[in-house]
């Protein structure tokens, strides 16, 4: 999954950032010197950089086996280069939560991706192009993505407690409610008796899940290993009509407000 320095240079080259270094940017190697200078830098870029132009490495340090492939993994469906995975190589003291280093023309790159993670520090080191890493600490987690609007939220809705019209019932209140209904039709493949409602999605449709999972009383979300964003909603063995929740109390909780990275000085051994 590695990267050479000249295949980062041409697919960088295209933030157009005017950062000097970009002509002569390669992979980040293992074991860039900390910056003994840190300055504490502010919550939110001072520039727009889009995440499908920035390129990072995932480094494990908190010894959870593949840790660095998921974070990576989810990284990427954001539109993050991933150049490679594994654990950390510089080593010492974990982050508490998640660490992003940078080189002296990556701190915008570094503060728009500590945007993405929950508590990140960020630390200067002494590369020469706008790679970034980002290290896995032990609470590590990301920023939860904005959920789409309805009309963006792709549904197949299913019918597994077989109550005759049902799905067409429910299929029409979701469109009424601005959701995209694709699917309808019954499913016994799978059988839910302690719910009223299952909410299935992959990993890319979470944020999609969430605004549809408030639209009902007793309901499980269920991931599965699907690839793209559509969602399923299954109509469970506890349905009843009082199953979906008023409109006017289905919101979709406020976008989550991104935390402010820190700059933290490097511990000095001897």
């Amino acid at each position: 999954m590695g990267m050479t320095g000249s295949r980062v240079a041409g697919a960088t080259v295209v933030m157009a950032l005017a950062l000097p270094a970009l002509a002569a940017c390669d992979s980040s190697a293992p074991g860039h010197a900390i910056s003994e200078s840190c300055v504490a830098t502010p919550s939110t870029p001072s520039m727009k950089i889009a995440l499908t132009t920035i390129h990072a490495n995932v480094w494990n340090a908190a010894g959870k086996t593949g840790q660095a492939a998921s974070v990576a993994s989810q990284l990427s469906w954001r539109g993050v280069h991933i150049i490679d995975t594994g654990n950390d190589p510089v080593g010492g003291e974990p982050p508490k939560h998640a660490e992003i280093r940078y080189g002296a023309n990556g701190k915008q790159i570094a503060l728009t991706l500590a945007q993405q993670i929950k508590d990140a520090t960020l630390q200067q080191d002494d590369r020469t192009n706008p790679s970034v890493d980002v290290v896995i600490g032990s609470n590590f987690s990301l920023v939860p993505v904005p959920p789409p609007a309805p009309s963006k939220i792709t549904v197949n809705v299913y019918n597994a407690y077989v109550i005759p019209g049902a799905a067409g019932q429910l299929a029409s209140t979701l469109r009424k409610r601005g959701f995209t209904v694709a699917k309808v039709a019954n499913d016994t493949s799978d059988f839910y008796p302690d719910h009223a409602a299952i909410v299935r999605y992959g990993v890319r449709g979470e944020p999609a899940a969430r605004p549809l999972a408030l639209q009902f009383h007793d309901v499980r979300m269920v991931q599965d290993h699907r690839k793209g964003t559509t969602i399923d909603i299954v109509i469970g063995s506890k349905w009843s009509d009082g199953a979906v929740v008023p409109a006017a109390q289905a919101t979709v909780p406020p976008k989550p407000s991104p935390t402010t990275p820190t700059c933290t000085m490097p511990t000095k051994t001897s």
